[in-house]
């Protein structure tokens, strides 16, 4: 080859490089890096229907714009390319899947792989207006944290204890289950339409079967209850416990973490196997978090001072197990309890075969929607004695106990 024309192809050959580098090198060949992870503006994994939130990943300074994926139930309003946007959720309850929510950075004509939100959110329906009452959001539902206390059109429905308004001020009224379910005040048997053996649908429009199995442990029935709450039927209890749980970091994985921490929780049952107690031994949850008040030695309306009580002033016992450190002085966790606020406070029960009010300071009864035969039905109770929330499926539904009323969903 002739000397000058091996010149001409190595300038050329050397100017091809130089382009080829300068094109590698250009704005718009440059890669991207995946954006941090997503981040929600959200405390928890839960939001109301119509309510606004933002969603947001760590900015960097290299990309030009953000391009987002959202699902069908949530709408971009602002900060669209930005690294973080402000969306709101859809007028209707559901759930936006995992990875539904996603983002890619960007830069020329360039482009990052993308960051996926590997979570589900839950758009729950936006709570009735309850002006009387005091509300709680625990998990994806909506809680009164105090005693129902509706009287009826005629003042009539429930009862005070002992007929006494100023304890009515305290601990709402006692309602037997037959007019819990119903709203109707002396609620007989033969006009409540949910009874033993009984099937329908409720009033959220799912179809039940009043059998004491899982066909009815999400019914919701308003009852006595205001429009748009419903008595809190077994599925609820366990959300409740497992959301404060979640939400409120109540230690304990196993027995041996329980007694370390003196306080604790596990819980190793399903939400079918709700019909059983949550207690210290077999489950960590110490009954105390859900307590409103303090000991009567400490000048709260839990008894201690009965001679018959053998408390001298704990909030529980060791129950007998022998893994559990025995103390005298088990504490109440106050602090952690008032944060919680479910705020149970021991206004006993109406005995329907004593004919009396009975056991005012040592337990708080608690009606659940789930009927377990012709004359019983199931409630959950927190005592003076033990770590315990206790369930019983033997109640008398002619007894009348407290409600604590659940917003639909």
């Amino acid at each position: 080859m002739d000397d000058k024309i091996k010149v001409i192809v190595k300038n050329s050959l050397a100017y091809c490089l130089i382009l080829f580098v300068l094109f590698s090198c250009s704005d718009d060949d440059v890669s991207v890096k995946q954006p941090g992870f997503i981040q929600l503006s959200l405390s928890e994994l839960t939001v109301f229907t119509g309510e606004t939130f933002d969603i947001y990943v760590p900015q960097d300074d290299d990309v030009e714009t953000y391009i987002w994926t959202l699902p069908g139930n949530l709408t971009l309003i602002e900060g669209e390319g930005s690294s973080r946007i402000t969306v709101q959720a859809a007028d209707q309850r559901g759930v936006a899947p995992d990875k539904s929510i996603g983002v890619i950075a960007k830069k020329g004509n360039q482009q990052s792989v993308p960051r996926y939100l590997y979570k589900t959110l839950t758009i729950a329906m936006m709570p009735g207006t309850l002006d009387n009452y005091k509300t709680k959001k625990y998990g994806t539902k909506v809680w009164m944290v105090e005693n129902l206390n509706e009287a009826g059109e005629n003042g009539d429905l429930g009862s005070y204890y002992n007929d006494d308004p100023e304890k009515g001020e305290i601990y709402g009224r006692f309602y037997t289950w037959h007019e819990a379910m119903t709203g109707i005040p002396n609620c007989p048997s033969d006009q409540n339409p949910y009874v033993w053996g009984t099937e329908g649908i409720d009033d959220a429009g799912n179809p039940y079967k009043l059998d004491g199995a899982k066909s009815s442990y999400n019914i919701q029935i308003r009852g006595a209850c205001p429009e748009g709450w419903h008595i809190p039927n077994v599925y609820d209890y366990y959300d409740l416990i497992v959301s404060i749980k979640n939400e409120y970091g109540i230690p304990g994985n196993s027995i041996s973490d329980i007694v370390a921490n003196w306080n604790g929780y596990i819980i190793r049952k399903s939400r079918d196997d709700v019909p059983s107690a949550y207690n210290l031994t077999t489950d960590g949850y110490v009954g105390a978090y859900l307590r409103g008040s303090t000991p009567d030695v400490e000048g709260g309306l839990w008894n201690t001072n009965n001679a018959s009580i053998k408390n001298n002033g704990r909030t529980y016992s060791y129950g007998g197990n022998a893994t559990f450190p025995k103390s005298d002085d088990y504490p109440l966790y106050m602090d952690v309890a008032e944060d919680i606020g479910f705020l149970i406070l021991p206004g006993g029960r109406w005995n329907s075969g004593s004919k009396v009010f009975e056991q005012e300071g040592i337990y708080a009864y608690l009606w659940a929607s789930l009927v377990t035969g012709a004359t019983t039905g199931f409630r959950y109770t927190v005592g003076y004695n033990n770590a315990n929330f206790s369930s019983y499926d033997k109640e008398a539904l002619a007894n009348k106990l407290n409600i604590r009323c659940v917003c639909d969903y």
